[in-house]
């Protein structure tokens, strides 16, 4: 097996992205999923994939000058943020103690939609009473616009394309013999051509590496979270909204979960206001 030269070496975001659309892909399988068995799956599937953003970024950054000092400040900002951890926590719930609590319930056009409700941690007020899908979708475009604010700290070690210019070459001090070397010219054949420019050997460097899609990156990032469900008098989501009200209810008057959404459903069923105690 070829061994590669580390001097060789382009770091890049394309791992990352590829994460981000992995994880964006699960997180709209949860938007009215037609088995509710599955639900669970696409979520933890998508909880897998957002945390491991910043693992895949950690990795691929871990010999950048200054990275390590930048990610502890953003993971800082990050930590302040109760829907952020709170997601961290979900997954770390989900990958070692199991199953997450989750509301369904059915809209009067038959699209289903779930919410959480009754984890471990209590679920923060910017994440109750909304759809799950959604929820998941704003977490990520935090994630995205991390990925964003990392590529404009170091531009030009998130992608080989931006690297493999004049100004990136000089500001990674960028050897191309080594790199044409890397990508398959063998050094008789550098040598022996006429002396190009910077910018020349560098446009033919960039035919080989893969592109980073910041466009995409940025599309992620721009979620924008929609308002918690309201009851409407559709006759689902008030039923949803009644559960998710009584499950978290209990955490404060310790009272059986499963007894408080049967009182639940009966008052809104029977247009009664449950008591709030």
């Amino acid at each position: 097996m070829k061994k590669i030269d580390p001097k060789a070496r382009l770091t890049s975001l394309l791992l990352v992205e590829e994460r981000l659309q992995e994880a964006e892909y699960f997180a709209r399988r949860l938007s009215n999923p037609t088995d509710t068995c599955t639900v669970g799956y696409e979520l933890n599937a998508f909880l897998s994939a957002a945390r491991s953003v910043t693992f895949i970024l950690q990795k691929e950054f871990s010999s950048v000058p200054g990275f390590e000092d930048w990610l502890n400040k953003e993971r800082a900002e990050l930590g302040k943020d109760s829907a952020a951890r709170f997601f961290r926590d979900l997954r770390n719930y989900s990958q070692k103690e199991g199953r997450i609590s989750l509301v369904g319930s059915r809209k009067g056009d038959g699209t289903w939609f779930h919410m959480i409700a009754g984890t471990a941690e209590v679920v923060p007020n910017s994440l109750l009473h909304r759809p799950i899908d959604d929820c998941c979708l704003e977490h990520l475009a935090k994630l995205a616009q991390l990925i964003l604010r990392c590529a404009g700290r170091f531009p030009y070690h998130c992608s080989p394309e931006r690297a493999l210019t004049p100004e990136g070459v000089s500001a990674l001090g960028l050897d191309l013999d080594r790199l044409e070397l890397a990508v398959g010219i063998p050094t008789d054949v550098s040598a022996a051509r006429p002396i190009d420019t910077v910018e020349v050997r560098t446009r033919l460097l960039r035919r080989y590496v893969d592109q980073v899609d910041f466009d995409e990156i940025r599309r992620i990032a721009s979620h924008e979270a929609l308002p918690a469900l309201k009851r409407n008098g559709d006759f689902g989501p008030s039923l949803g909204l009644s559960m998710v009200e009584q499950i978290e209810r209990c955490r404060v008057t310790g009272e059986d979960a499963a007894l408080a959404v049967k009182i639940g459903v009966v008052a809104e069923a029977l247009g009664l206001k449950p008591d709030k105690g």
